[in-house]
């Protein structure tokens, strides 16, 4: 009977135990439950936001002239330029034709600066800087010129950051420096650019007191979900960070990364940060959780150097996250054996084996859970790299062929018009007359395109003509009259593959009717093997290293 009270007095203490260790895990949880709801809410924030591009994509179907053409699709550029690259770089892309078109030296500056920023942000930097070498810079208007260095200076920040800690990264320091020194002198003084950008280089001049003073005050015009209240609490954390004030850092960070996900900010940085800083203090669960959200952010975006950052923090995590879940299985193994100890004072021996059994069993099936979740964690990021691989490969192709083409264009369409000038100061108007009828011009740059196309796209795909016959019943299999050249049943299907759906996008592309396409496509699906599956299957052809 002795024995009663000290067994209640150890049940009692273990019960205050447990709830002073509840009462700490909910006092770390506070700095980020905002956070945490909105992960929860992240699904519903991205179909809304796409809601909204596909209302936009309706107006573009509307566009009836080159200038409601151009302003839609600068629309959809705002929309995407933080939430998706590639689709952003189309949109650029396409401006820069129009802007040809207009003969609009202004759109034509604009627009090329969007596709420098997209490609920037891509982390195709060499690309970016040869792009920027061939701008007229002579005939900038001042926001233009000023877009122009906020851009280099991007180029800078990225590089350094990619190669920091490498014998590199003084040396992009300081260039970056040097920009921000002269966006700071050409901004608007006590504009928001303005102010981040003097902070910027107060900080690498080494006055990071003064830089965040000025952001603090800065930050006080912006509310969460607004892109320039995501960049300044990270550019704070980042200061505070340097200073070694590392719970101010997290908490700035969790501001940022709210904020990237109240406003649907896929190209983001700050959960990623926080991820790596939770990693060092041994928080593994929740850190495990905000690098899987940054990956499939990064994937979702496409841009190569968030998806390098991240997937460099992954092995790691993964490999803490494993050992934790060991050592809180052995805890939990030894807090069996405790908790036995202290039922077989009060209950019946057999009742308590019985119940360590069934707790045992319960942890061996939650841990194959846990394992089963983490092989699939890193399938979907290797499937997510290669799909970012094929990506990469298809930008490279068609940026190259694409700079060459503009290029081409633009010099064919300067000796049309120099030749034009001509017969008319010579007042040769029936010759003059006879050109403009002539559709040869017309004719010989579609022809120059398609050449382009096929090139670029048969050196992705060598074997896709193969591939696509493979799929036909055998006496519609296609034979391009032309090695090299495809035919435009097969370009229709190229187009297909690279993601190109809609049939008004895919007659604008290859200057035919609506009507052709929809016929083509239909003939191609009644030759399938698979009618059904057909397109389905020719979009799944894979990309040959």
């Amino acid at each position: 009977m002795r024995t009663l009270p000290t067994n209640v007095v150890l049940f009692v203490v273990l019960l205050m135990a447990a709830g002073a260790v509840a009462h700490e895990s909910a006092a770390a949880e506070s700095p980020y439950r905002r956070l945490d709801s909105l992960i929860l809410l992240h699904e519903r924030a991205v179909a809304e936001k796409c809601l909204r591009i596909d209302s936009l994509r309706a107006t573009l179907a509307r566009a009836a002239t080159p200038e409601q053409e151009y302003a839609v699709n600068e629309r959809l550029l705002a929309e995407y330029a933080e939430f998706q690259n590639d689709s952003a770089l189309h949109y650029a892309g396409r401006n820069t034709l129009i802007a040809i078109d207009l003969d609009d030296p202004r759109r034509y500056i604009d627009s090329r600066l969007n596709m420098m920023q997209m490609l920037a942000k891509s982390y195709l930097l060499d690309e970016t800087i040869q792009m920027a070498a061939t701008i007229d810079t002579t005939r900038f208007t001042p926001g233009q010129r000023l877009r122009f260095y906020k851009i280099l200076s991007d180029i800078y920040l990225f590089k350094m950051e990619f190669h920091q800690g490498s014998s590199y990264e003084a040396q992009y320091q300081d260039r970056l420096t040097a920009y921000r020194e002269r966006v700071a002198l050409l901004s608007e003084p006590g504009s928001e650019m303005n102010v981040r950008y003097r902070a910027g280089y107060l900080h690498d001049t080494g006055h990071t007191h003064q830089a965040i003073l000025l952001l603090e005050n800065l930050l006080t015009r912006y509310h969460s979900g607004e892109r320039p209240f995501s960049i300044i609490t990270s550019t704070l954390a980042f200061y505070y960070g340097s200073k070694g004030d590392i719970a101010k850092q997290k908490q700035l960070l969790a501001q940022s990364a709210a904020s990237d996900l109240e406003g649907c900010i896929m190209e983001n940085s700050a959960l990623r940060q926080l991820a790596a800083l939770l990693f060092d203090e041994g928080d593994v669960d929740r850190a495990y959780r905000y690098i899987n959200i940054s990956v499939a952010d990064a994937t979702f975006y496409g841009t190569r150097l968030r998806n390098v950052q991240a997937s460099q923090l992954v092995p790691s995590i993964i490999s803490a996250y494993h050992a934790k879940q060991e050592k809180h299985n052995r805890r939990q193994r030894a807090m069996i054996v405790a908790l036995s100890v202290v039922a077989l004072m009060l209950v019946a021996g057999v009742l308590a084996l019985a119940a360590l059994y069934k707790r045992y069993r319960r942890i061996s099936d939650s841990r194959q859970r846990i394992n089963r979740r983490l092989n699939t964690a890193v399938d979907q990021l290797e499937h997510s790299n290669a799909a970012l691989r094929e990506r990469e490969k298809i930008k490279e192709q068609y940026l190259g062929r694409f700079l060459a083409l503009s290029s081409s264009l633009i010099d064919r369409t300067e000796r049309q018009r120099k030749a034009l000038n001509r017969l008319s100061m010579d007042r040769k108007q029936q010759e003059l007359a006879a050109v403009l009828k002539s559709q040869n011009f017309y004719h010989e740059n579609t022809a120059l395109f398609y050449h382009h196309f096929d090139t670029a796209f048969l050196s992705i795909y060598p074997d896709f003509i193969d591939a696509v016959n493979g799929l036909l019943e055998p006496q519609y299999r296609i034979v391009p009259k032309d090695s090299g050249q495809l035919s435009t049943e097969l370009r229709i299907l190229a187009l297909l593959r690279l993601g190109i759906t809609d049939n008004k996008e895919i007659a604008s592309i290859l200057r035919s009717s609506i009507t052709t396409i929809y016929t083509y496509r239909s003939k191609l699906k009644s030759h399938a093997l698979d009618k059904d599956a057909f397109e389905s299957q020719v979009k799944a052809l894979q990309l040959q290293d």
